[in-house]
């Protein structure tokens, strides 16, 4: 997966924030050039282990531990956390 320019947004099937980030960054994904790619990490071990992959800007982004929701853009390697995360934070990330 290396050299790959993805914008990915790591979540998890039976998490809440997830569910209340989701529809935001799916508004976001329709308004970009590259659509954002969603990976379930709770039930799918390559998408843990994707998400593990990018674990120091993700840990970095998340107060100092891989969570979800977390976003991971492969062009920058900057990664943003929590459902807190706006629409425009979103854009602005994607579009470094």
């Amino acid at each position: 997966m290396a050299g790959n320019e993805r914008l990915i947004f790591f979540w998890g099937r039976e998490c809440p924030h997830c569910a209340k980030l989701h529809p935001i960054v799916q508004e976001a994904s329709e308004e970009l050039d590259t659509p954002i790619t969603e990976l379930e990490v709770w039930h799918s071990r390559e998408n843990a282990m994707t998400m593990r992959s990018y674990g120091r800007a993700l840990k970095e982004a998340c107060g100092g531990s891989l969570g979800v929701p977390s976003l991971y853009n492969e062009k920058t390697g900057r990664a943003l956390c929590g459902m807190r995360v706006t629409k425009d934070q979103i854009l602005e990330w994607a579009r470094e």
